[in-house]
């Protein structure tokens, strides 16, 4: 169980940047990834920027690092309220089944509440069914919607029809 969850600060760059490289290298198994030291710099740059991204962090009693959330503090949104989007869930494989997801969850819920925040959304892919089964446990409320992406290689295209008007 995860016995510390909490924002991270400066000082826990380290502990996240693991965690993201973990995270990576679960979703991308056998894809090459970035050195641990850009993981670091990315994640030191991130956490001083103190907007934009926010990552949760748990700990379990022991003080090992054990989960990790990425998510982004989106305002106004309907009523004024904005929304915090959970862009990434993550557990320690040890540490799978033993409730620390669910956990976060529960933390992110109170932080919602706590920062007027109206709602939590956030996305997984179709194949992810424990994820599924994580979020439809909790309440999660599935909507229809069409979810769009940019790929770097768009992005190249439309950045250049900007830079030529």
């Amino acid at each position: 169980m995860a016995d510390d969850i909490r924002i991270a600060n400066l000082e826990d760059a380290a502990a996240v940047a693991q965690l993201v490289r973990a995270m990576d290298r679960h979703y991308r198994p056998g894809e090459d990834l970035r050195p641990e030291a850009d993981y670091r710099r990315i994640m030191e740059e991130t956490i001083a920027n103190d907007e934009g991204t926010r990552f949760v962090l748990a700990r379990d009693a022991g003080g090992w690092d054990v989960g990790l959330a990425c998510v982004a503090i989106m305002r106004p949104g309907r009523d004024l309220r904005g929304l915090l989007y959970l862009k990434d869930l993550y557990v320690v494989e040890a540490a799978r089944g033993l409730g620390i997801g669910t956990r976060i969850i529960q933390f992110l819920a109170a932080f919602a509440i706590e920062n007027g925040i109206g709602r939590i959304d956030f996305t997984t892919d179709r194949d992810n069914a424990s994820a599924q089964r994580l979020y439809g446990a909790l309440g999660g409320v599935v909507k229809e919607k069409v979810y769009y992406t940019l790929p770097t290689e768009v992005l190249g295209a439309l950045a250049a029809g900007w830079s030529e008007t």
